[in-house]
C-alpha cells in the first residue's frame, strides 16, 4: 500500500539532515588521518552489522536479494561513490564537496525522465533551479572563488561521486518498484556495498590506524548516517519520484553547514542563511508538485 502522501517526503527530509552530518564526522575522522577509504569501509561494516541481523530478528532475511543483478550493480556504483567522494574530501574543503556532490540533481531529472518517464514538470524545474541556487549560495558564501580553494583533483572526485551517485538513485528507484520489502532491499545495498569496497580498501589504503576520535566519527556515520538514513531514504524514495527525491536531498546542505557551526566551529554569513532559505523554498515547490502528481505516482507503484 502506497505511503500517505506527505510520509515519503518526510522520510527523505530526515535522511537528508542525517546524512547532512555525516561531513563534519567524517571530516573529524580525516583530521585524525584516517585513510578516507578504509573510512568508507568501516562504516559499511558497522552499518551490515546492525540491519542483518535486524532482518533476521523480523524474518525477513533474503539472502537471495545480495544477488539480484540490479542491486549488485548499484551497491558497486554507491561504493565508487563514497571511496570517491571520501578521497575527494581529504584534499578538498567541505564547502566544495557539499557544492560539487549535489551537482547531480539536474542530472538525476534528465535520467529519471529517459529511463523512468518521469515527467519534468515546469514546478520541477523551479525547484531545481532554486535548489541549487541555495546549494550554491550556501557552498560558497556569494563568492564563487571559493571553488578554487581545494585542489583540483579533490574537486575532480568529489564532482565525480556526486554525478555516479545520480545513476544510483534512478537506479534504486527502479529496484523500490519491483522488490517491496524496503528493510531487504536496504539490507542487501549495505552488504554488497561493504563487499565491494573490501578490495577497495585493499588496493587503495596504505594506513589501517585509526586514533580514538577517528573510530568514534566511523560508529557514529555508520549507525546513523548509514544505516538509519539509507533505511529512511529507501522508504521515501519508494513514494515519490527519483528527480523529487534529488531535490528534497538538498536538505542535506542546510544539515551539513549548520552541524558544521557546531563541531567544526564554521559560522554561516547572511549569505549562507539565505541559501538555506531557499533550499527550503524548493523543497516545499517539489513536494508540492508531488502531491500534485500523486495519483500518478500511485498508478505506477508497484507496492
Amino acid at each position: 500500500m502506497k505511503a500517505p502522501l506527505g510520509i515519503s517526503e518526510l522520510y527523505l527530509i530526515l535522511s537528508g539532515v542525517l546524512w547532512g552530518t555525516s561531513f563534519s564526522a567524517i571530516k573529524i575522522a580525516l583530521n585524525e588521518e584516517a585513510d578516507p577509504v578504509l573510512i568508507a569501509l568501516l562504516r559499511f561494516i558497522v552499518a551490515t552489522a546492525i540491519i542483518l541481523p535486524v532482518a533476521f530478528w523480523v524474518k525477513r532475511l533474503d539472502l537471495k536479494m545480495l544477488i539480484y543483478p540490479p542491486i549488485v550493480v548499484n551497491a558497486f556504483l554507491n561504493a565508487l561513490s563514497f571511496a570517491i567522494q571520501n578521497a575527494g574530501m581529504a584534499s578538498t574543503s567541505a564547502t566544495n564537496s557539499v557544492l560539487l556532490v549535489n551537482t547531480n540533481v539536474g542530472l538525476v531529472a534528465i535520467l529519471a525522465a529517459i529511463f523512468l518517464a518521469e515527467a519534468i514538470t515546469p514546478r520541477i524545474v523551479a525547484g531545481i533551479f532554486i535548489g541549487l541556487l541555495g546549494v550554491l549560495f550556501i557552498s560558497t558564501g556569494g563568492d564563487l572563488s571559493a571553488i578554487y580553494s581545494g585542489t583540483f583533483w579533490g574537486n575532480v572526485l568529489v564532482l565525480t561521486a556526486g554525478w555516479v551517485w545520480a545513476f544510483y538513485i534512478v537506479l534504486q528507484k527502479k529496484i523500490l518498484g519491483r522488490k517491496t520489502d524496503v528493510l531487504m532491499v536496504t539490507a542487501a545495498i549495505m552488504a554488497d556495498t561493504m563487499l565491494f569496497l573490501i578490495p577497495m580498501t585493499l588496493l587503495f589504503t596504505t594506513n589501517y590506524s585509526i586514533p580514538g576520535t577517528g573510530w568514534v566519527a566511523v560508529i557514529y556515520i555508520g549507525l546513523v548516517c548509514t544505516f538509519a538514513a539509507n533505511l529512511l531514504y529507501n522508504a521515501g524514495l519508494k513514494g515519490v519520484k527519483a528527480s523529487v527525491s534529488s531535490v528534497i536531498l538538498l536538505i542535506e546542505v542546510v544539515s551539513g553547514m549548520f552541524f558544521a557551526v557546531l563541531f567544526l566551529r564554521e559560522i554561516p554569513t547572511a549569505v549562507t542563511a539565505a541559501g538555506g532559505a531557499l533550499i527550503l523554498i524548493s523543497i516545499l515547490i517539489i513536494s508540492f508538485s508531488n502531491g500534485r502528481n500523486g495519483k500518478t505516482e500511485a498508478g505506477t507503484s508497484r507496492t
